[in-house]
């Protein structure tokens, strides 16, 4: 299969010399501005895996047995991931009729919302189940939000980008990722020490009582405070003020015709993505910090090694991609994901290495071997969707692939009936892989496509391989 571009050659988006400069430094506010607030939606996303999970019997009772506890963290982090369809879906269509900006800023503040109530959440000593009741709504009601967050930025921050720099705008943007996690890590673990960490008695330690809400607030006045930056300095995408023509529902054209064939296939290449980042971020640490000699605080350690090698992979791999092809560095990460990322795990698990630099040293081969395709989905999503569909496309593909893979845990429960508990997650590994080998293989090579449409037209972009 020879992919083939639909239009790569319009002259019309030529730009004077005068007019560079504005547009350079229009596409760097704008990037600037989805990094950080790609970076404050990861932060959120994290909130429930990292700065809760410690205090979770703050929520419910605390002689649960610790199967059961595990569940329900699994429950409150799949909860945030899917409110996140329904934001994409419903801010899709306002980034793609009304402005990817004014879309953006509403989820921005919608999420700020958010966070700050969950802060306010009574325990479980005082509301009984209500309380892991209004835990989960909440985080699924912020979700909504976090989704639609992403789908006006990141297309508005790809849409402003000068075409050779796209591939490595789209690995800065995601780079907030990989940074978040290190932040909320760092931030829980001082927490912990400074509160004394959890299991306080009968009545919960600091941490368990009042120390987690910390983490909630700061996210939450970040969020607002970022908010009114982003609408002071982000100017609304230059592709979207083109089109002159806006469909009443984007998300209805999303599924006829050759965009439905992209929809589809960057579905199966997000689903693996998102299988494969969901056994590193979310049941890869639980596994670490269980085995013999690996505490809480040291599990945490490594990871936060590996994270920092995976903020400079993913601008790197843009880059790369920007240069050999979307197409082949994703394929690349489909099969990294299904064969090498298992040998790292399984190396990890078995236990002939303990020590910090040993285990820092296989932790870091993992992350970047199952999750370095973030740093060019960015770019590649947006460049699989026309103007006029591009947030909702983007949204969609992105944020319903999420939702298979968020029950990523009661997957594991089951496969470990019939296998090893620590080797359930080689199988996510094998599977995410594969299909995300499948999705990129199946699409086509999208690096040179045409985002800014010329005159008031939609801008073509590659859709067929043929």
């Amino acid at each position: 299969m020879n992919p083939t571009p639909s239009d790569t050659s319009n002259t019309s988006n030529t730009v004077s010399t005068a007019d560079a400069p504005d547009i350079a430094a229009r596409g760097r506010r704008a990037t600037r501005g989805a990094a950080i607030g790609f970076a404050i939606d990861c932060y959120d996303i994290y909130l429930p895996v990292i700065a809760l999970a410690p205090a979770l019997h703050y929520f419910m009772d605390k002689d649960v047995a610790s199967g059961t506890s595990a569940l329900v963290n699994g429950l409150v982090f799949a909860a945030t991931l899917l409110g996140r369809p329904l934001g994409a879906f419903i801010f899709g269509t306002i980034a793609d009729t009304a402005g990817r900006r004014r879309a953006t800023l509403i989820a921005m503040y919608g999420s700020a919302a958010g966070t700050l109530l969950l802060a306010f959440v009574p325990s479980f000593s005082a509301i009984g189940f209500a309380s892991i009741g209004l835990l989960i709504v909440l985080r699924f009601a912020t979700g909504v939000f976090l989704g639609g967050q992403y789908t006006g930025a990141i297309p508005l921050a790809m849409e402003s980008s000068p075409v050779r720099k796209r591939g490595l705008y789209g690995g800065l943007i995601t780079m907030g990722f990989p940074l978040a996690f290190c932040v909320m890590s760092l931030f829980t673990y001082l927490l912990l020490r400074v509160t004394g960490g959890t299991g306080g008695g009968n009545g919960g330690s600091a941490y368990e009582v009042w120390g987690w809400r910390i983490p909630v607030v700061v996210g939450a006045l970040a969020t607002f405070a970022f908010a009114v930056y982003y609408g002071r300095t982000v100017q609304e995408s230059p592709a979207f003020l083109k089109v002159e023509v806006r469909k009443a529902s984007p998300a209805r054209q999303l599924v006829r015709g050759t965009a439905a064939r992209s929809l589809r296939q960057v579905l199966i290449l997000m689903t693996g993505v998102w299988i494969l980042s969901n056994a590193t971020s979310a049941s890869f640490p639980v596994t670490l910090r269980s085995l013999d000699g690996v505490s809480s605080q040291r599990g945490t350690a490594i990871i936060v090694v590996a994270q920092v090698f995976l903020i400079a992979a993913y601008p790197l791999a843009g880059a790369l991609s920007q240069r050999i092809g979307r197409r082949v560095v994703l394929a690349l990460c489909g099969a990294l994901g299904a064969v090498v990322a298992p040998l790292f795990y399984l190396a990890i698990v078995s236990g002939p290495v303990s020590s910090f630099a040993g285990l820092a040293a296989l932790t870091t081969g993992l992350v970047l071997s199952s999750i370095c395709c973030f740093g060019c989905t960015a770019a590649y999503i947006s460049e699989r969707f026309r103007t006029e569909l591009r947030a909702t496309g983007y949204g969609i593909s992105y944020s319903f692939a999420i939702i298979i893979p968020a029950f990523y845990a009661f997957y594991e429960r089951g496969l470990a009936t019939f296998m090893d508990a620590d080797h359930t997650t080689v199988v996510l590994y094998v599977v995410g892989g594969i299909l995300l080998l499948i999705g990129a293989l199946t699409g086509p090579e999208t690096k040179d496509a045409v985002l800014v449409p010329a005159g008031g037209t939609a801008a073509k972009v590659v859709e067929d391989v043929k």
